[in-house]
């Protein structure tokens, strides 16, 4: 039997997955990194250091950057108080995400989102980009769970979901959302246009590339 046929749910992936936030995340880090006198790393590199939290993020800029003397605590208060003032206003969604999440509504399949990003940043996306409606079940990167690429986060959606991993797709852009999912033991798709920390999506050992939500929600509809 198709796999695709036992779907009842899908986790999303939330940056580079259903929403494009690299230019806020940027906008964010570039007056952080003014306010601390250090020099701007370009937006594509910054870009692909996006995945693995907010934290992991400051680490990764300040390494690039050779502070290694910086106090990442204070550089993550400093950042999240600048991201708090762009999130949401230039991030956008995806071409068919919306078409998706509305596709798959109307078939009875279960949403949810599932991101390493603290929940304040993803409640505030979610609301403004007026896609908050659709999931049942949001775990954010501060909720308490090993963070991806650990499977928990996923586990936990599974159960407010209240379905099996087996029965639960996970729909992401990056080596992060498929280690995870492995973990967790739920079937795994990939979007080609994402962040995956600057690697090709080609190099993604996902189940199947979908070209938008919208392509893996006709499939999964198909399917039924």
């Amino acid at each position: 039997m198709d796999a695709t046929t036992c779907v009842r749910a899908v986790i999303i992936d939330l940056d580079g997955t259903l929403m494009d936030t690299a230019g806020e995340i940027v906008e964010a880090m570039d007056r952080t990194l003014d306010e601390l006198h250090l020099a701007r790393v370009p937006s594509g590199e910054i870009r692909a250091m996006i995945g693995r939290g907010v934290r992991k993020l400051v680490e990764r800029v300040m390494e690039r950057l050779g502070a290694a003397g910086a106090d990442i605590d204070a550089a993550v208060l400093r950042f999240e108080a600048h991201y708090a003032q762009t999130v949401g206003t230039r991030a956008a969604l995806y071409d068919g995400a919306m078409e998706g999440l509305v596709r798959l509504a109307q078939g009875g399949v279960k949403l949810g989102v599932v991101t390493n990003k603290p929940r304040f940043f993803t409640g505030q996306l979610l609301e403004r980009a007026g896609v908050d409606r659709f999931f049942a079940a949001v775990v954010a990167g501060d909720d308490g769970h090993r963070r991806k690429p650990e499977g928990d986060m996923l586990l936990a959606a599974c159960r407010a979901l209240g379905t099996a991993p087996a029965e639960t797709l996970m729909l992401g852009d990056s080596d992060n959302d498929v280690l995870a999912a492995r973990a967790a033991g739920c079937p795994v798709w990939c979007v080609p246009y994402g962040y995956n920390e600057g690697r090709a999506p080609e190099t993604l050992a996902c189940d199947r590339i979908v070209a938008t939500l919208d392509e893996a929600a006709r499939v999964l509809r198909a399917a039924v």
